[in-house]
């Protein structure tokens, strides 16, 4: 296997859904006391085994689909991983059809890597992005590093399970199912098979598709459950517990590396798993009789358990391998008239309709108020039929708070009403957590700027879910950062927010392209604000600012008129919106702010007296791999003298490209631009886009001089990677006037 191999293995549990399966007229067969037959039943009882293999496992779709061409009747049925996936589904009534169908439709890397939406998550959570920091956020409590159980909590995947078990909700029994199912999980603490036959679908589903350290662990009645694959991949003795006389098992298990493939610590560990696995296969066809048949499907090298994208050719590879052994199947297969009869005998337990939803439960282990929650969830309305959509948004919403580990619904019965349950699990990492940072830029002549960054936030602090975060910036440009965030209210949405920011910052001046002088600025600002979030989308926020600086010349003019020191205080009042789907590199959505800032020296004792007007907006729109992303700015001031660190900066990467990073100034500044990219595929795993920008616009002194004749015209070639410490971009800017400019970047522009 190869790195990826291990966290491919995760991706077998994605084939369970993409849609609410039609209702089919396969109903289930035998009920009641599985080790029993009926005396109506004269074959064999027939049991079908699915083993877990990843993407490899399409082979299962094409292998059912020729059993029923061949008419061999499943009386049982027991899987793990993606076994336990498309057996489960099959067993509920999810039609052959309906598999193929989802295995064209799914986004396969949407599906799996992704997280719930990032147009879910709280404003709050999004404003982390703002800051150049790793996304991933190690827990530090009680002194101690505490790290996720999982790469993947399996958010999405879940929500995927949950509407494809939407319609079996009501059972908790396996046996009553379409066909008696069994899924197959491990216990990770003792290492032992663990057989899942009751609860809910979805749930044992999961468990038995959680690969170690990939995706986390389910906990199932005080057992933490990973994949069943590490005890049990080809489960033959599970449906032979069931009552099973004649065994049909798919082996589609992972197959051995090359030596020439074995080249780190990750492939010698990845093939060492699947050694293990196989000896553990290689055990279960030790049980088997004369009369049983194992099927191994030949699937080519490329179809490894991680390439999805020939998850359509492993299904015909299925189906052929069954069709080569009719000789030996023909036996168990029934005649036309006996078989239909066997599939109109079985009984459907899927709900006809979505049922009406009388109450919501939550089950909420973490000190957050049910109010919070409620609120979140308001999407969702009492006494009407259950809407999928709207309850997977709310939930997405409700995780998007990032107080869980995962977020769960299900349908439930309580005193013959009809209600859904939420299930919140706290954060097994959290509550506290640090954040490392790195950030790096360098335009055209002027110097590079390097900077790290660690980060310690505290959440949940109180009931409302109150936070603090601290972060202390070194570099170029050193800042110290502390502020809190507490909602207000039964809900939450309205907030205090108090902050002090300790920063030193870099101001090249130029004069025309000439730069003429490097300054160092030092601020200590305080700032009081409140406000309301409105939704997910957006907040409006107002307060003040007091702020205390100086200036300082590093390269120039030691006589330039330069202002010592400064003081700033600032009423303001500010909109934003935020929709975007990546801050890295944007593929939909909108990113907007409008603030109005005043300062008054009368009241808060500042050395200047003006008005300031900033709006700002991005739109990003996607086709397929293609993306344009329009941008505008428009900043003006609307009446009083700024002082030097209140001029409008403009130039530099998607700000006029070709001018030097902040080579203009005035009290006017905008700009509109677009930049065309498109999703070139990945790099060492990564996605990678590459695109042009054209923008048009520049700075006035006078609002007087505000024209298209006035403005300048510059465009750029770039490309960029989305890295796990950061978005990587390069660039090449050319400006009116010949101006040209390199660009290298490793954090956030957009």
């Amino acid at each position: 296997m190869r790195v990826v191999g291990i966290i491919g293995l995760a991706l077998s549990a994605l084939l369970v859904a993409a849609a609410l399966p039609q209702p089919a007229s396969a109903q289930a067969i035998e009920s009641g006391d599985l080790t029993e037959r009926s005396a109506t039943v004269e074959r064999p009882v027939i049991g079908l085994v699915l083993s877990g293999g990843g993407a490899r496992g399409g082979a299962h779709i094409g292998a059912l689909r020729a059993l029923e061409v061949l008419r061999v009747p499943i009386h049982r049925i027991a899987g793990t991983s993606i076994g336990a996936a498309i057996g489960g589904f099959y067993a509920a009534g999810m039609s052959v059809v309906e598999l193929e169908n989802f295995v064209a439709e799914l986004d396969w890397d949407a599906a799996f890597f992704n997280n719930t939406p990032r147009q879910l998550r709280s404003f709050r959570r999004k404003r982390d992005d703002d800051l150049f920091l790793v996304g991933q956020r190690p827990g530090l409590n009680n002194g101690e590093f505490e790290l996720p159980t999982g790469i993947v909590q399996g958010q999405v995947i879940d929500m995927i399970m949950s509407r494809v078990t939407l319609p079996v909700s009501g059972v908790s029994n396996f046996d009553n199912l379409m066909i008696p199912f069994r899924a197959v999980a491990g216990d990770i603490a003792t290492g032992e098979a663990v057989v899942l036959g009751e609860g809910e679908l979805s749930t044992a589903i999961r468990a038995s598709m959680a690969i170690p350290a990939v995706l986390t662990p389910i906990d199932i009645d005080g057992r933490l459950l990973v994949d069943g694959g590490i005890v049990m991949n080809l489960p033959i003795e599970v449906v032979q517990s069931m009552g099973a006389e004649v065994v049909i098992a798919i082996d589609v298990s992972s197959t051995m590396a090359d030596r020439a493939e074995i080249k780190s610590l990750v492939d010698i560990t990845a093939q060492l798993t699947t050694l293990l696995t196989l000896n553990g296969v290689e055990d279960q066809k030790n049980k088997l009789s004369d009369r049983d048949i194992v099927i191994v499907p030949q699937l080519a090298d490329e179809l490894s358990s991680t390439n999805f994208g020939l998850i359509a050719e492993s299904i015909t590879r299925g189906f052929v391998a069954v069709m080569e052994r009719r000789a030996e199947l023909q036996k168990y297969a029934l005649d036309p008239d006996a078989y239909a009869a066997y599939r109109e005998s079985l009984i459907d337990p899927r709900n006809e309709g979505l049922p009406i939803i009388e109450f919501i439960e939550i089950a909420n282990d973490s000190n957050i108020s049910d109010s919070l929650i409620h609120d979140r969830l308001r999407e969702i309305i009492i006494g009407e039929p259950l809407d999928i959509e709207a309850v997977e948004t709310a939930i997405g919403r409700v995780y998007g708070l990032e107080f869980y580990q995962t977020v769960r619904y299900s349908v439930v019965e309580q005193d013959g009403r009809t209600g859904l349950k939420v299930d919140l699990n706290e954060r097994s990492w959290g509550p506290n957590y640090l954040q490392l940072g790195i950030q790096f830029s360098s335009s055209g002549d002027s110097s590079s700027v390097f900077g790290l960054a660690v980060s310690y936030l505290r959440t949940a602090i109180n009931e409302r879910g109150g936070e603090w975060r601290a972060t202390f910036g070194l570099g170029d440009e050193p800042t110290f950062l502390t502020s809190m965030h507490q909602p207000l209210g039964s809900n939450g949405r309205f907030f205090f927010a108090p902050s002090l920011n300790f920063e030193s910052n870099l101001l090249n001046v130029f004069e025309g392209d000439e730069l003429r002088s490097e300054l160092t600025l030092r601020e200590a600002t305080l700032e009081l604000a409140a406000g309301r979030e409105l939704g997910a989308w957006g907040e409006f926020r107002s307060g003040l600012r007091r702020s205390y600086g100086e200036t300082r010349i590093r390269v120039g003019d030691p006589g330039a008129n330069i202002e010592d020191e400064f003081h700033r205080g600032e009423l303001f009042v500010r909109l934003s919106a935020d929709t975007l789907d990546s801050i890295a590199f944007p593929r939909s959505g909108v990113l907007a702010n409008v603030e109005w800032r005043g300062s008054q020296p009368n009241l808060l004792a500042a050395d200047n007296e003006y008005d300031q007007l900033l709006i700002g907006a991005a739109f990003a729109k996607s086709w397929g791999r293609h993306t344009l992303l329009s941008t505008f700015r428009y900043d003006t001031t609307v009446s009083g003298t700024l002082p030097l660190n209140r001029l409008y900066r403009f130039g530099g990467f998607f700000d006029l490209s070709g001018l030097n990073e902040n080579q203009r100034s005035g009290k006017h500044a905008a700009r509109v631009g677009s930049s065309y990219y498109r999703r070139i595929g990945n790099l060492a795993l990564f996605p990678a886009f590459a695109g042009f920008s054209l923008e048009l616009g520049n700075v006035w002194d006078s609002r007087s001089d505000i024209s298209f004749d006035n403005s300048l015209f510059g465009g750029s070639l770039w490309a960029g990677v989305d890295t796990p410490v950061g978005p990587v971009y390069v660039g090449y800017g050319l400006a009116e006037g010949g101006r040209d400019a390199f660009y290298v970047f490793l954090g956030r522009i957009f």
